[in-house]
Parts: structure tokens; sequence; C-alpha cells
């Protein structure tokens, strides 16, 4: 696959023309977030059969092998990254389906190993109900259901069930997180399941895979709209394609679904879909994980006049996040986070390179455009010797390089400290990283503001509001500026969420494969 096009997925699902439900919602979904999107209809029908009869009907089988067939000699099986498979209305189009999926995976098994191998993704769109398997709640021919379940289920990589529909498939009562977690793992996929229990007034989503189950939970509203769970696996898609992790395409999904639902009429039963509706922020929940019995600390840490400031995410979701002030970065590590960020310069060059910077900072600014000058050089390690900044500039000469910004020099003390302190041995949880660049790769652009100016603060607040760190973190300013900044806070900010995607395995290190300085110490931004 050519991974410099935009993403492409193949989607085989039920088209109603005139209902904001099955491919007009993965349509428009796909659309709003740049994603080429393949349509192969199972129905076509003019409106929602909950509306009154609905005119149309399903596809036949062969037309749906037929279509496919013809996608296949058109290039779209080699461009894709994702087969998204929805509504089936007849076992013969399970069949034909299934018959293409597996000649898919039988030409992928050609070209192993291919770390850009498409993912098959699930939504078994059976019925609604009570975590019970009683086939009372199916609202599609138990025939289709079975042939869902024995022929679909085996192929995908990714499922997308609501409560009801795991326990119809697993053969299982489900009432706990404990028991949906089991059901899921007995399907040997990565599951999301969506209508889970929750605390009151709350509806829970599970993401579950062979190591982990994380649940979110967002508010219960009121009121039905068809197209809910067609939504929410279309943006859990859309956001697996960009590398999000399970949960947090969960998390995101779940906040879409509840975003669209607040801005749509409860009285036409239709999602609002325009594009303003699919484009608008949402908040995504901090997931929690099941069974932990306490907290898993992701650390994002700046410099501050008075020491080190923090955000600290408990990745485990027992404690709500956090912040704190450290006097010295010994005491940062001695707080025992499983990762820390940190805003700082971890390895030195004793020479220039061609640019007369490091590599990552060469890459970060690449990433930042009009932002840029946020990054700038370090010291060469020479320099770190000097006592005042007269001697810094002069050392940094005499190795090489230029002289030093007195912006550089004010940090000298704060890059001895983390210096004094890091071995390659702790580089398993302690990370170099700078906020503007884990902005500008978490927003998918860079800030259009100062980060001093009200609207640059307001822009990035927005940020970490949107990935689950509440406003009330940070305004109003909870420190002296002596101790610490409004901005040095912020900054921290945004040096956890980058701590999250570390802990993840979702993060971008500047450059991919780093170089490592005189002391053996890998000279890479995290972002």
């Amino acid at each position: 696959m050519d991974k410099t096009s935009p993403p492409a997925i193949i989607a085989i699902t039920s088209h109603v023309a005139g209902s904001t439900v099955g491919g007009r919602v993965t349509s428009a979904l796909m659309q709003a977030r740049g994603v080429d999107m393949a349509l192969v209809p199972t129905v076509l029908m003019g409106r929602h059969p909950g509306k009154g009869i609905p005119g149309g009907g399903p596809v036949s089988s062969d037309q749906v092998a037929s279509i496919l067939r013809g996608l296949k000699s058109d290039g779209w099986v080699d461009r894709v990254d994702a087969i998204f498979v929805g509504y089936q209305a007849l076992p013969e189009q399970v069949e034909a389906v299934a018959a293409f999926l597996r000649e898919v995976k039988a030409d992928q098994e050609k070209v192993k190993p291919d770390p850009s191998r498409l993912r098959i993704v699930l939504d078994p769109i059976l019925g609604d109900g009570p975590g019970d398997p009683s086939s009372d709640h199916l609202y599609v021919r138990e025939d289709t259901a079975r042939s869902i379940r024995d022929r679909l289920v085996p192929l995908a990589d990714i499922l997308t069930p609501n409560l009801f529909e795991l326990a119809w498939l697993s053969g299982r009562s489900l009432e706990t997180e404990y028991e949906i977690v089991a059901a899921a793992r007995a399907l040997g996929k990565e599951v999301i399941v969506t209508s889970t229990p929750a605390e009151r007034g709350r509806i829970g989503t599970l993401a579950v895979d062979g190591l982990t189950a994380e649940s979110v939970s967002t508010p219960r509203l009121e009121g039905a709209h068809n197209g809910a769970g067609d939504l929410f696996a279309a943006e859990a898609l859309a956001q697996l394609l960009t590398g999000e992790t399970l949960a947090g395409a969960a998390s995101e999904a779940a906040a879409r679904v509840g975003s669209v639902f607040a801005l749509s009429d409860a009285a036409t039963g239709d999602l609002d879909i325009l594009q303003q509706t699919l484009t608008k922020p949402v908040t995504r929940p901090l997931p929690r994980r099941v069974g932990a019995k306490g907290p898993a600390w992701a650390m994002g840490v700046d410099g501050a006049p008075s020491g080190w400031c923090a955000v600290l995410i408990d990745m485990n979701g027992v404690e709500p996040p956090r912040h704190a002030l450290y006097p010295d970065f010994a005491a940062v590590v001695a707080a025992g986070a499983q990762v820390i960020a940190v805003d700082m310069p971890i390895g030195f060059q004793d020479a220039p390179g061609e640019t007369g910077m490091r590599v990552c900072e060469k890459e970060a600014r690449a990433v930042l455009g009009a932002r840029r000058s946020s990054v700038f050089p370090s010291p060469l390690r020479p320099a770190l010797a000097a006592a005042d900044y007269r001697e810094a500039s002069a050392l940094n000469r005499a190795a090489g390089g230029k002289g030093l910004s007195k912006q550089s020099w004010n940090l000298f003390a704060k890059m001895r400290e983390i210096d004094a302190i890091i071995r390659p041995d702790k580089e398993s949880f302690l990370f170099e990283t700078h906020p503007e660049t884990g902005f500008a790769l978490i927003a998918g652009h860079p800030a259009r503001h100062a980060k001093k100016t009200p609207e640059g603060r307001e822009e990035r607040l927005a940020l970490l509001e949107q990935h689950g760190l509440p406003r009330s973190l940070f305004e109003p300013h909870p420190y002296r500026r002596k101790d610490a900044n409004p901005d040095d806070l912020v900054d921290a900010g945004l040096c956890a969420l980058t701590a999250l995607r570390i802990a993840a395995g979702t993060a971008s290190s500047l450059p991919q494969d780093p170089p490592r300085d005189g002391r053996g110490l890998r000279m890479a931004i995290f972002a």
C-alpha cells in the first residue's frame, strides 16, 4: 500500500437514501476525516424501516460479489488500509463477503511480513437489548446472525458490538465488566463493546484486547437516534487509521456520538451529520483500566522558576489528573511515575553536526513550521561546565559551535540537573519532549498563536481539555508566578499528553533512529 496517499477503506454496509444510517453515516464521517471510501451496498432503501415501508430492499449476493470483484480489479484492495463490514441482510450476502475477505487474507499472507497490512473491522449489526443471548432482541434474521457469527467474526481483526451483540455472539449472559471482558477475549479479537454498564446517568464503552481492558463512560442521553452505532464504528475506525490505540479510539468515538446526539433533533430520529457537526472538537474521557488497584502515572514536566512543574495522568484511571511542583529533578524521578516526558534536552553533542544543532531539533523545527523558533539549538557538552554566560559562549565556540543566547544560558542549571541523573538505563521511563511539537502532532497542525497570548493560551487549554484534562487543573493558575508561570503548567500538560502517547506506543520519535551522544544518551524528541 502507498502510505504517502490519504487513508482509504472499503465499506460493505447498507445504503439508505433518506436516513442518516449505515453507509451514509460512514461516508460522511470518513469524508470529514479525509479518508477515501468505496461503498459496497448490502441494501438499497429509501428510508429507515423504523419509519414505515422503506422501499427498495437487499442487494443480491451475486451483485455484492460482483461489485467486490470490480473493486479488486480496479486496485482498491491494494491501496486500502481497512475493510469495514457493517449491515448484512441475508446469509447469502454474508457468504459472498466472507469469500472476498478470505481471498484478501490469502493475498495478504503472500506479502508477509508487511506492517501496513490492512485490517478487517466488523460491526456485527444484529440487534439491541440487555446483555443476554436471547434471540428476542435480534432485528436481523436468525440465520443471518448465525452466518455473521460463524463466517465473518473469525475473519475480523477488530469487532465493535454493542452489549447484546457480544452476548449473542458469545452465547453468554453478561452483567459485570469482568464477564464482558471474558466474553470479548473468548472471541480472540480486539473488541470495542458499547452500551456497557456504568455509573448512574452514564453509559460505558469497553476496549478489550489480549492484554488490557479499558473502560470509558459518557453521559447517557435521552431519546434514540437511528445510526448511532454506525457513527460509533465509523469514528472508531477513523481514529484507528491515524494510529490511535484501541482505548483512545473508543474514547473519541463515544465522545463523538454524545456530541452529535446533543446537536441532533430527537423528534426526527435522525442524526445531524453535517460537516460542522462531525468536525466539532469533543472532550474525550480518560479511560479506566479494568481491575486496576492503584494508579500508574504518566508525567509531563516543564522547568519553572522554583523547580519543576508537572502534570500527572493516571494511566489506570483510578485517580484524577493532578499537578505538582518539585524543587529539583531528583524529586521528579523519586515521585515514581512510570513514564516521564520532560521539556529539556537530554544528550548533548561534543561537536556540532552539519546543521549546528541536534538532528532531533532540526526535525522538530520542520514539524513546527512558523513556530520553529520555539526549538533552539542545545549547547555542546563542553559548554555545560561553564560558570557564567560569557564562559559558556566561549566554550561553545571553542568546541566548534556558535555563541549562545541568554535564553539558552538561563536553562543551563536545569539541563545540568537532568544530565547529572540521566543514564542509558533510565531511558525506559525518561524521555525528552517539546510541548509545541507535541501540540502539532496531537492536533494535526502547529499552534496558531504564541503561547503567552490569550488566544494561544486558550488554544492550548482547548486541546488539553479535548484530551481529558479538566480546565480546572490549569485555571485559576494554582501557583505564585515566582514559583511557576501559567504557561509552565500548560506546557507540562502538553508534555503529559506526550507521556501518555509514549506509554501507549503511539508517540513519534524525532528522528526515528536517534543517534547517541558521547555518554551513550539517546538524542531524540518524542511527541
